[in-house]
């Protein structure tokens, strides 16, 4: 089978598993008796466990088949759960995860399973005897009464359902004799189902069909709101199905399993309370694209939007009613179908912040603190590129929330904090922005130690850290190779990671801002665009040239008189709003000829933000705001300090556009 063309599926589905997986445990080990946490994991483990044995990935197949073993027990209240058995299911989790990147990269056969296997089987095992003195007897004798039966609470659960308007279906398949992977032909069969509705158990059980323990015919017993005969006629239209039966049950005449014995149910039974998970009745349909299909159509739409702007331009020049009505409608319906392409590439920022319980959970036992880790605005949406690359940031700023910022437990007792140390992770959109911020309500910054290691590894002089500013002074951790930390932790790093932090979000177009204070805690504030494709500038004159300055730079414009303008330290400064605000002469800067401020009374200044460091930029006009599209400036001109990048505009002349923040 070549599995090549239905690679990109199989990883997208894998991934959503791995995340319920991942969540779900999570919440298990917080509420271990909540079956519908439990079912969630085991729907997860057994659809990831016969898609990859359908696509021919043995190792994560069999990885999954122990961990759906464990699961089952759990299900059945034969196994309990404990910080033990939480444990190994992590183990598998993490292997599973190793697993699909070594699948995506090709080399899923590097990867050792047989540990993780071995802590599996140590708890499936335990029930594995008992487990067959309850069968009923050998296959074969099974077929000759091939009946459904039900657990206690499953049937509670059942008529439930059926009191909402669910209706309990039996469907009796039979396959072709000619077929020949039943068992993977069993999985599509029950997988197709469950569009339809939750499939309650099976006859043989699902792991038995899937390993293909029965002749040429099962039941399933299905809870769903479609008729019967609707249902029929589905499975009939399958491949390698010869004829389906189906029967609508009454739950009060369900036979009832307990370990082997089977009894009638009567409406008074004291059952324990499970929970089933009913079929949504309105599930949107999605379908899967891959990313690189995205950019292009994006890539298209960049062009007609400088199409778009050329005609505009055009439209100014003729004067003509009729066509600058046409223009109109068409900037209209390219700005629609700007905003719907953008939305067909957001995703939640949830896609990131799924991960981080589990890393704090585990950073939080491996240095011995009690932390706790509150998500909210998980649903903000952001572009899938800048998505893929901020989890990296995040990872190594939550790490040094728990490393350094938390104190131990002691310590927050005799400061007189409650122990368990809070990290809130909080995202919401502000404008065209995205805004993500990590408090912790740990240490805090000591300021006195900073300045310590900065004279160290001489970064700066006595004389210039008298005079910096508070947040001058905690913005040098984000220098290369700065901590303050006495000693090495696998944790958070060894010396590395905040200027990686820095450099990302601002190659990002982002800012990040940090806020600190001793004792009490600390807020780092990442502010990032929407998206990197299209973005909304401020276009400025300067001599005979136009450039563009992103507008999420932009804090605001003003206009300074000239008399106005002072010398502090040989750098030109002004007074806004009762701060000294530093003046750069872009011209200057850039090299333009012929600027023509230089005869003006009253100087345009668009005034950029750079974390707490505000910068104004004289320019010599403020010409009007436009949407554009960045363009490389390919490798060669790719890292000239100021520019970010190109732009077309409408009268077909190139802009570049400027990235200030590092000149400010």
């Amino acid at each position: 089978m070549d599995v090549s063309q239905y690679l990109n599926v199989f990883m997208g589905e894998c991934q959503e598993h791995l995340q319920t997986l991942n969540q779900s445990l999570l919440a298990l080990e917080q509420e271990p008796n909540n079956m519908d946490i439990l079912n969630s994991i085991f729907r997860a483990a057994h659809t990831l466990k016969g898609a990859s044995a359908t696509m021919g990935f043995n190792k994560m197949s069999n990885v999954t088949h122990a961990l759906e073993d464990v699961l089952s027990l759990l299900r059945q209240n034969e196994l309990q759960v404990s910080a033990e058995l939480v444990n190994v299911l992590f183990e598998a989790l993490d292997l599973l995860e190793v697993l699909a990147q070594g699948i995506a990269e090709g080399r899923e056969e590097d990867v050792e399973i047989a540990g993780v296997i071995q802590s599996l089987q140590k708890f499936s095992s335990k029930n594995q005897d008992q487990e067959g003195k309850a069968e009923p007897g050998p296959q074969k004798e099974r077929r000759k009464n091939l009946q459904l039966r039900y657990l206690p609470a499953e049937i509670e659960q059942i008529k439930k359902a059926v009191e909402e308007g669910l209706t309990l279906n039996h469907l009796h398949v039979y396959l072709q004799e000619e077929c020949l992977l039943k068992g993977a032909r069993a999985f599509m069969i029950l997988r197709e189902l469950e569009a339809h509705g939750e499939i309650v158990r099976t006859i043989p059980t699902s792991k038995e069909l899937e390993d293909e323990h029965f002749e040429n015919d099962f039941i399933i017993g299905i809870l769903s709101k479609k008729p019967l005969d609707f249902l029929v006629r589905f499975l009939e239209k399958m491949l390698d199905v010869a004829k389906v039966e189906g029967e609508i049950l009454n739950p009060e005449t369900l036979l009832v399993e307990r370990r082997g014995v089977e009894t009638k149910t009567s409406p008074d039974q004291d059952h324990q309370k499970t929970s089933l998970v009913k079929a949504p009745s309105n599930v949107s349909p999605t379908v899967r694209v891959d990313i690189r299909k995205l950019d292009d159509l994006m890539n298209l739409v960049g062009e007609l939007v400088i199409t778009r702007s050329r005609l505009e331009q055009l439209s100014s020049e003729k004067k003509d009613q009729v066509l600058a009505e046409t223009v109109e409608q068409l900037s209209r319906l390219t700005m629609d179908l700007r905003d719907q392409v953008l939305k067909t590439r957001m995703v939640p920022v949830d896609h990131v912040f799924s991960r981080f319980p589990r890393l704090v959970r585990d950073l939080a036992k491996e240095t011995g603190k009690e932390v706790q880790l509150h998500i909210s605005g998980a649903e903000t949406e952001l572009d899938r590129t800048v998505i893929d690359e901020i989890a990296d940031p995040l990872v190594h700023i939550i790490r040094n929330s728990v490393d350094h910022g938390i104190e131990k437990p002691d310590e927050r007792k005799a400061a007189g904090k409650p122990v368990p140390g809070i990290i809130e992770l909080n995202a919401y959109q502000a404008g065209n922005n995205v805004i993500i911020e990590v408090t912790d309500d740990g240490a805090g910054l000591n300021l006195e130690k900073i300045k310590a290691k900065a004279l160290e590894r001489g970064i700066v002089t006595n004389e210039v850290l008298e005079n910096m500013a508070e947040e001058e002074v905690m913005n040098l951790i984000f220098l290369p190779g700065f901590s303050t930390s006495q000693q090495v932790t696998d944790i958070s790093g060894r010396g590395v990671g905040m200027d990686v932090v820095k450099t990302k979000i601002t190659n990002l177009g982002g800012i990040v801002q940090l806020h600190s204070q001793e004792g009490e805690g600390t807020k780092i504030t990442i502010r990032l665009p929407l998206t990197l494709a299209i973005i909304q500038t401020l276009i400025v004159q300067l001599g005979n040239d136009v450039f563009a300055i992103p507008s999420t730079l932009i804090d605001q414009t003003i206009s300074v008189d000239k008399k106005d303008i002072k010398l502090l330290r040989n750098r030109e400064v002004t007074f806004h709003r009762g701060e000294v605000l530093p003046l750069v002469r872009l011209q200057e800067f850039l090299e333009v000829a012929e600027a023509k401020n230089s005869m003006l009374d009253e100087l345009d200044v668009v005034v950029v933000s750079n974390g707490e460091r505000r910068v104004g930029f004289v320019v010599d006009t403020l010409l009007r705001q436009q949407d554009v599209v960045i363009k490389s400036l390919g490798t060669y001109l790719g890292n000239i300090p100021g520019i970010a990048g190109a732009t077309i505009l409408g009268n077909g002349k190139i802009a570049l556009i400027l990235d200030l923040r590092s000149v400010a």
